[in-house]
């Protein structure tokens, strides 16, 4: 990574921090109330849904915002209240980390993301779960697993307009925990946790990883931030409740440092990360049927991330018309979105993992509004298992010129196919029957007529 990527954001004295990132428009997200139309309370009283159960709340939990355009750095936090109390919800805090072992000196990558989705009664809040995975791309060591956290959740934070805002969150089960934690006032954020689970599917881990924003901020990852998840065939997505739909953002730059313990050993590594925040009422439009990818350019710093969706099994009959590209230059931060068939992923060889029997297009070029690439991967065996099945979030690479060029590029991937059911029937793309605690609409979705 060139020095130009590396732009200290510590405010001038004088200069709250607040105060810069409103004023630094490589942003792309407007901060503050001023966001969008109407007012928000600096509290909420306590809501109630019409299970009886109040949904998410406490401090650092944001309750106001529902599908308002988002406003930083109220939006950063988890969300809850009654518009979110849905079967249908789905957040996370996603972050990858590409850099290397200070020890060492080998290169390492560590993806780590806290997930709140749908209701789980039992708990009386959203499902929490964690998917981890550390790689070391110079011996090929890969390492996965899944966190499931049951019991209650500790949240802390200030109110949602404070100048020092700040929120923390942690789940602590005994066999395995996540924190999460947010500081406004230097743009940092803690990541970490840890499992005691060993099978063939997990191994036991601890990691404690901190990540500050560098320039250019945030940004959102699809313009005006909004991204219409999954597909639907009877075209149901709606705004007013944030059906089928998502708020998405990303901070393309994060200056990461940690320590991880796994395999008997310590690993403190220096990076820098990829931070996503995505959330919605959108568990139910086929969306886990697609391939995502993120990547930086090594001799410019620019910046690219994509996802193409498709209709069937082992990645075959994309949807072109919902796929959405974004571009960042990394010496002047403008941005350039694209969508539908101007950006194209096309397979060239596929790879089946014998671990799980699951096809992934693992080798192929993409066809973008800014050249013709060919990606592959660092490891093929990158597979981790998630609730509905194994799925593909690993380290890849971009050549140029053709699958022999010279590699240009390096990110990392996630490829999902869930296309099977749960034991009772329901489509993988509506979520794990325990996360969907809430009495189902039996007229479905509003859906205008025709």
């Amino acid at each position: 990574m060139t020095s130009k990527n590396i732009r200290n954001l510590t405010p001038a004295p004088g200069m709250t921090r607040r105060a810069l990132l409103q004023s630094a428009p490589a942003t792309g997200l407007a901060l503050g109330a001023g966001a969008f139309t109407g007012t928000l309370a600096t509290t909420t009283g306590p809501a109630r849904a019409q299970n009886g159960q109040p949904p998410l709340q406490g401090p650092g939990i944001e309750m106001s915002s529902g599908q308002a355009i988002y406003s930083l750095p109220r939006d950063h936090a988890w969300h809850g209240s009654e518009f979110y109390q849905s079967n249908d919800f789905n957040e996370w805090h996603y972050i990858t980390v590409l850099g290397r072992d200070l020890d060492t000196g080998e290169r390492i990558s560590v993806f780590w993301v806290p997930l709140s989705q749908g209701w789980v009664a039992k708990e009386g809040r959203p499902l929490h779960n964690v998917l981890f995975a550390f790689h070391n791309l110079d011996t090929g060591e890969f390492h996965t697993a899944l966190l499931y956290i049951t019991g209650p959740m500790t949240t802390e934070g200030s109110g949602p307009d404070a100048e020092d805002f700040n929120f923390r969150y942690d789940i602590d089960d005994g066999k395995s925990g996540f924190t999460t934690a947010y500081t406004h006032a230097n743009e940092t954020w803690e990541f970490g946790g840890y499992t005691t689970e060993k099978d063939d599917w997990n191994e036991p881990f601890r990691l404690s990883m901190t990540s500050q924003a560098q320039a250019p901020g945030y940004a959102p990852m699809a313009y005006w931030g909004l991204e219409s998840i999954g597909v639907d065939p009877q075209k149901r997505q709606n705004p007013e409740t944030m059906y089928g739909l998502t708020l998405y953002y990303t901070a393309p730059d994060m200056a990461t440092t940690g320590e991880l313990e796994v395999a008997g050993r310590t690993v403190r590594f220096e990076g820098t990360g990829w931070f996503e925040h995505q959330w919605g009422n959108f568990r139910n439009t086929y969306q886990y049927r697609y391939f995502w990818a993120w990547f930086r350019f090594e001799e410019s710093g620019d910046l690219m991330t994509f996802r193409q969706y498709y209709a069937g099994e082992d990645f075959r009959n994309p949807h072109y018309n919902v796929n959405r590209y974004f571009y960042m230059d990394g010496e002047t931060d403008e941005r350039s979105y694209a969508f539908g068939p101007a950006f194209k992923l096309i397979p060239e060889r596929m790879w089946t993992s014998e671990k799980s029997g699951v096809v992934y297009p693992w080798y192929g070029r993409i066809e973008t509004p800014h050249g013709t690439y060919w990606y592959e991967p660092t490891l093929e065996e990158q597979e981790g298992l998630g609730f509905a099945g194994p799925y593909i979030e690993g380290v890849i690479q971009l050549r140029e010129g053709g699958p022999d060029g010279p590699i240009v590029a390096t990110g990392f991937c996630e490829m999902i196919m869930f296309t099977g059911k749960y034991d009772d029937g329901t489509d993988h793309s509506m979520g794990p029957p325990i996360s969907r605690g809430l009495p189902e609409d039996e007229d479905g979705p509003w859906t205008p007529e025709l």
